[in-house]
């Protein structure tokens, strides 16, 4: 992990290095020490204390997000679009970080700019050729802009565990990708198994792992055997263990246990990933 010394995190935000040493002394900003004595500061510190001060970035590129500079000048939400659409990385990643560092969450990004611009280019195969190579380019690109964001913030140690996947014949990637970028956030250890998850393998990550908490994202309608297997071992959770659904298929796995959560949005999902975290 990246850290940061007392003079680089005050020339980020355009302050003096005695300022930022008293901001440490003070508790304001967590800091290590080195065995000579330095402060240290690490990067996830280094957001938290943007994020909630709402301190202007001077000199983005110091803390290595020189892409913010590019977002600043297209500050709009249509920018996330083109950046997607046009598979840019770069200008996708710098948006999101503006934002975040700025204080919008994660679960924020997801259920608008993010859920708002995929289902625009999602539209495209109706009415263009190319629409399936565009989609899948500009999933990519979001994926890589996430996973860039992720690397700001890092759960404490001991943190609760989160596992999640797409059941098995659910093609999507994002959705779980964005609840494990979600649930990490929130502060807790977020383990994602992606797409096209066999019950088997979330059974054997589970025994592994003993999660807080199991979330499951169910975009396309599933064969009758998969659902019924997956609601047979949704029930046989243990009731330390919180299982939320979302997705487009959610109701109808989660109408059929109780003890089973349905969540329309990501927001959803964050508010109880925090609980858990804060509980343990």
């Amino acid at each position: 992990m990246r850290l940061l010394s007392p003079r680089e995190l005050a020339d980020a935000l355009g302050v003096s290095e005695s300022s930022l040493k008293r901001w440490v002394d003070a508790g304001k900003i967590v800091a290590a020490r080195t065995e000579g004595g330095h402060r240290r500061i690490t990067l996830p510190e280094a957001v938290r204390f943007i994020r909630e001060t709402g301190a202007p970035l001077a000199r983005p590129e110091l803390l290595g997000m020189p892409e913010i500079a590019i977002s600043q000048a297209s500050p709009t939400a249509d920018s996330l679009h083109e950046a997607l659409l046009d598979g840019d990385p770069i200008s996708a990643r710098g948006w999101l970080l503006a934002r975040y560092l700025g204080g919008t969450s994660v679960a924020e990004l997801c259920d608008g700019p993010i859920r708002d611009a995929m289902s625009r280019i999602g539209e495209l195969w109706h009415h263009h050729g190319a629409g399936v190579f565009v989609e899948h380019r500009a999933t990519d690109t979001c994926l890589q802009a996430l996973a860039h964001l992720r690397n700001t913030f890092e759960p404490p140690a001991g943190a609760p565990i989160a596992l999640g996947a797409t059941p098995e014949d659910d093609p999507y990637i994002l959705p779980s990708f964005m609840a494990a970028t979600i649930v990490a956030a929130a502060g807790m250890r977020a383990i994602n198994l992606g797409p096209d998850t066999p019950v088997s393998a979330l059974q054997h990550a589970f025994t592994r792992h003993e999660p807080r908490l199991v979330w499951i994202s169910a975009s396309a309608p599933l064969p009758p055997a998969r659902a019924r297997e997956l609601e047979r071992w949704l029930a046989s959770l243990p009731p330390v263990t919180t299982a939320i659904i979302g997705g487009r298929q959610r109701d109808s796995i989660a109408s059929r246990h109780p003890g089973v959560r349905s969540a329309e949005t990501m927001g959803e999902l964050a508010t109880l990933a925090t609980q858990l975290a804060r509980g343990a």
